[in-house]
């Protein structure tokens, strides 16, 4: 087996980690594991390549919610990082005005994380940050902590069943849940299952599960749980 990619650090360009904190909650869930999944190296079910930037280099990722869509845009063009691009939402009233605002607004901002993936001086420090290690934490999710717990879980669940080529229907069986609340588990939407339940189902998939407690030695960050 590879090793792991390195997990990449989420920069949040201009405005975007304030509008994605004014998402409705089941909305920001969703949106979180979604930069969870692209920090992990990964590529999240509802993401795709945003048209008119030439490939994959710029991804949105679109949730409906009560009637209107959520979109987060975010690129991967600079190695190392996440950078965060736009959260929007578009109301079902709003016509292409809005939209033509909006690609506008990605345009500048993806220029922008190129000035600050290159070290360039005239992007000051207001005008970007550096997300912490828990990207539930920086937009404000509730129990951040023990919701990236979970992330590190659904998304070690959802890596066997690639490997496996394990069906949404098969894995259903073998935790004892329905299909529905699988694909909504695999999307971020996994707050109804406790850590416990969620190492079950790693047990009902053969796996190990191991609690290891050692002294915290990293001085640049906070002790936390991990999944490995």
């Amino acid at each position: 087996m590879t090793d792991e990619p390195p997990f990449k650090p989420v920069i949040w360009v201009r405005s975007s980690r304030k509008d994605l904190r004014e998402f409705p909650e089941p909305v920001q869930d969703h949106r979180g594991y979604a930069l969870y999944v692209a920090q992990r190296g990964g590529k999240h079910r509802d993401t795709k390549a945003l048209s008119g930037f030439g490939g994959a280099g710029v991804v949105e990722i679109i949730k409906d919610y009560r009637g209107d869509t959520f979109r987060v845009v975010y690129t991967l063009q600079y190695a190392g990082a996440v950078y965060v691009l736009h959260a929007f939402q578009k109301k079902s009233k709003t016509g292409p005005e809005t939209q033509h605002r909006d690609m506008e607004l990605i345009q500048q901002r993806v220029r922008e994380a190129e000035q600050i993936a290159r070290g360039g001086e005239s992007m000051s420090k207001k005008e970007y940050e550096t997300g912490g290690r828990n990207v539930f934490k920086d937009i404000g999710v509730p129990d951040a902590e023990e919701h990236f717990v979970k992330a590190q879980l659904v998304f070690k669940i959802d890596t066997i069943m690639k490997e496996r080529s394990l069906k949404q229907i098969q894995a259903a069986a073998l935790f004892g849940v329905r299909q529905p609340d699988v694909s909504k588990m695999l999307r971020g939407e996994f707050r109804q299952f406790s850590v416990e339940r969620l190492l079950r189902f790693l047990v009902a998939l053969d796996q190990d599960v191991e609690i290891v407690v050692k002294p915290h030695r990293d001085r640049n960050n906070a002790p936390a749980l991990h999944v490995s």
